[in-house]
């Protein structure tokens, strides 16, 4: 039986495949969740996919609580834990199936939210951080750095970062008017990458995640990072886009 995870984005959705069972992971950034639309949208996600992790950003709400949750979840089986919104935007709430998931640590920080536990069925230790990284570089330089402490402290778990992460490893990853030659604009990405030996996939099919409005911008801002014991549970994957800015991961 394959297994496999899920990362949406915007439009897109990420499918990792792997040998052992299915499990599905997802992230959504949903930019906004107040109106009875979105709520829609995450419940035709979960109903669909049956996942058994959900990462939203972008909630843009200040309090979170069990009514809300059990209406996107659609059933009793789901814990959550979220980092309010400060400010215009931001916002990151995590759902989790609490038959497959056993969530034991939850750690919150400026612009990610973290989980630690294991699958319920096979006992696999695992991190995942939720980023969504702010448009300022020096901030999100912080948050790199943060993170990246956090990383190396827990590095016997399996570590899943996927999100927006609002930053792109070298000129190619963005096509635009403007063209930017500043090597500093990516290098404390790819310095937080290398650091702490994450690893990330090919995306074969399509190669942006971001467009703006006219196609006049585009850039490769989301993605999976993983580590060398993540791939060791989920190895033989590849990412690949479909029409209509799906993207998924099949085995091969």
């Amino acid at each position: 039986m394959l297994r496999f995870l899920q990362l949406v984005v915007d439009l897109c959705v990420v499918s990792f495949l792997g040998v052992g069972g299915q499990n599905e992971i997802h992230f959504y950034n949903i930019r906004g969740l107040r109106s009875f639309e979105k709520k829609k949208e995450i419940q035709k996600i979960v109903k669909f996919h049956r996942p058994w992790i959900l990462c939203v950003q972008e909630t843009k709400l200040e309090t979170i609580n069990d009514f809300l949750c059990a209406l996107l979840w659609g059933n009793q089986n789901y814990g959550f834990s979220y980092r309010p919104f400060v400010g215009a935007s931001g916002g990151i709430l995590t759902l989790s199936d609490t038959a497959e998931v056993d969530i034991k640590i939850t750690r919150s920080m400026p612009h990610v939210f973290i989980i630690q536990g294991k699958m319920v069925k096979n006992g696999a230790e695992f991190s995942l951080a939720n980023d969504y990284a702010p448009c300022d570089p020096l901030r999100r330089q912080d948050v790199w750095t943060q993170l990246g402490t956090i990383i190396r402290n827990f590095r016997e778990t399996s570590w899943c970062v996927c999100g927006d992460f609002n930053a792109i490893r070298s000129q190619p990853e963005r096509k635009s008017r403007v063209v930017c030659t500043i090597v500093e604009y990516y290098s404390h990405f790819n310095q937080f990458i290398d650091s702490n030996i994450l690893f990330f996939l090919s995306l074969y099919g399509k190669f942006f995640t971001w467009f703006r409005r006219g196609g006049v911008s585009m850039s490769r801002l989301d993605r999976f990072l993983l580590s060398e014991d993540w791939y060791a549970l989920w190895p033989n994957m590849m990412q690949h886009a479909l029409n209509r800015g799906i993207l998924i991961i099949v085995p091969f």
